[in-house]
């Protein structure tokens, strides 16, 4: 009783500090800071035209020059500053397009930008051969090397630190395993950026050398995978499922130029390799991403350990509250995807149901992919790539805004207040974000019904005869599952269970339970005791 008290009291918080956000929220002027927005005059160009560049910047200050950087399809450059207008922050730049393909130009005032583009032709060689990026020469950075270095060996110490007591094995593998692909999650894209010059970083190296197109449909935001991790840090060759599942309803749902890429398919294309994806993975791997790919378990499992540090006894839900707390996420997947379609009515249906959703409008400048403002792993994302991928500490406290109710371009307050929620409650509950999180109830969707489930790849089994019911699975358990305990025997894998194994890992009879990757045993439970 006194959990759901605490739980109802966290939320009617949250909803009162959301309300009073909005109330202080002054509406959106035509321009807003820090901001900068431009256009183009014409995208598909002959080769030597001259196109014209028009932009502002938000707020308006003397003396300041703004970069306009044109890519070329080959990725050498060209750079033009001018002053913008003291009064009005405009500016205007003029250049001649002197190489046939694909380029990207970039406004850019410190470290925000906004990205155009143009198409050149040749109407005299239609079919001349589009030129071959020439991208800069490898050149490792040493501050990266060195953290992926040291990652490893922390790593490596966990695992063979384990090794010495059985009931560690298979968490300082999770760890190892955790840590492992965060760093290729945030740092890869990375590693090379100090020999890229700006802005090609962020067009990034990976869009000519992986590409995103998925079965002929263009994914300019990066294939989508069921785990936490925003598309700015990664690079955009993943994504996080959640956020393409609100954006290509809302705003992106046409064809067209959206935050930084354009689109040449329909967001109803991308939206079926969303699901798609989403629904193969699910099936095949089930909640393994939750257990141990997933940025945000591992800050979960990073505060578990913080807390026995501290000696923090956790505490526990009763098993009908915390069955009740884990179909919360399935309320929160369906509040975004109501509230993206009810954004994105217009683009869908032709009604505007909401005032302020139009390109600029209040709505589409604070309120697009509503999950995203609030989603406690966007600051870690922040972090990551700021003071760690890019090696520039200096963007924290450029990218974060300050007031509650003032939201950000990157963060928003909210996110942070519900980062720092989350983390105290953590303290207390294992894995408590986990049991409510909606991309673990989108994947749950697909793997807890029996059609689903005749595909899945791996499987937790219990064999019957070597259960006796001793229930420390039921009390090692990091999200409370209760069915490994109460099956008899089987596949006993549920919709909640996050695969982290840690109930193989203490259970102390041999091969009571086992970890079964396309019907073949790969983890047991060993006899511990002896």
């Amino acid at each position: 009783m006194k959990e759901r008290k605490g739980l109802y009291f966290a939320l009617l918080a949250l909803i009162f500090l959301s309300v009073l956000s909005v109330g202080e929220i002054t509406q959106v002027e035509a321009c807003y800071g820090p901001h900068i927005i431009a256009d183009i005059d014409k995208n598909e160009v002959y080769i030597n035209d001259t196109v014209i560049i028009t932009g502002q910047i938000c707020p308006a200050e003397p003396n300041v020059t703004v970069r306009v950087t044109f890519t070329r399809p080959d990725y050498t450059w060209i750079d033009q500053y001018v002053v913008a207008d003291a009064e009005t922050g405009e500016f205007t730049v003029t250049q001649t397009l002197d190489m046939v393909g694909y380029w990207n130009i970039f406004p850019i005032r410190g470290h925000i930008c906004d990205r155009l583009y143009a198409n050149v032709t040749d109407p005299a060689d239609p079919l001349a051969p589009l030129p071959t990026p020439e991208l800069p020469p490898y050149k490792p950075n040493v501050s990266l090397v060195t953290v992926a270095a040291v990652s490893m060996s922390v790593g490596l110490v966990a695992l063979t630190t384990g090794r010495k007591k059985k009931t560690r094995n298979i968490s300082s593998l999770r760890l190892f395993v955790q840590i492992g692909f965060v760093f290729l999650l945030f740092f890869g894209m990375f590693i090379d950026h100090r020999v890229v010059p700006v802005p090609a970083e962020q067009i990034t190296p990976h869009e000519y050398l992986i590409v995103t197109d998925v079965l002929g449909v263009s994914m300019p935001d990066g294939f989508p995978v069921p785990f936490f991790g925003c598309y700015y840090p990664c690079g955009k060759t993943v994504t996080c499922a959640l956020w393409e599942l609100q954006t290509y309803i809302y705003p992106f749902w046409d064809v067209g130029r959206g935050w930084g890429v354009d689109y040449v398919s329909s967001g109803a294309m991308r939206l079926a390799v969303v699901f798609g994806s989403v629904i193969l993975l699910s099936v095949l791997l089930g909640k393994f991403f939750c257990g141990w790919l997933c940025p945000f378990g591992l800050y979960m499992d990073l505060l578990s350990r913080l807390r026995k540090a501290l000696k923090i006894e956790y505490r526990t839900f009763s098993d009908r509250f915390n069955e009740r707390f884990h179909q919360f996420g399935y309320v929160i997947l369906a509040l975004l995807i109501l509230l993206s379609v009810i954004f994105g009515s217009q683009a869908i249906a032709g009604t505007q149901l909401v005032p302020g959703t139009e390109t600029g409008g209040f709505v589409y400048n604070y309120f697009a992919a509503p999950f995203c403002q609030v989603c406690p792993m966007k600051p870690l994302c922040v972090l990551l790539q700021t003071s760690v991928g890019l090696m520039r500490p200096e963007w924290l406290t450029e990218a974060t805004t300050g007031d509650y109710y003032q939201l950000g371009f990157y963060l928003t307050s909210l996110n942070l207040f519900v980062l720092g929620l989350v983390t105290v409650a953590a303290f207390f509950y294992r894995r408590v974000w986990c049991r409510l999180c909606p991309l673990g109830a989108l994947i749950a969707l697909f793997n807890r019904f029996t059609p689903f489930k005749r595909f899945a790849g791996i499987r937790l089994d219990k064999v019957k005869e070597k259960c006796t019911k001793c229930g420390v699975c039921k009390r090692v358990c990091p999200t409370q599952v209760t069915e490994v305990y109460e099956k008899k025997g089987g596949d006993v894998t549920t919709s909640n269970c996050l695969l982290c194994l840690r109930c193989v890992e203490m259970c102390p009879y041999e091969e009571a339970l086992n970890l079964k990757v396309a019907g073949k045993a790969i983890i047991k439970s060993r006899n511990w005791l002896d």
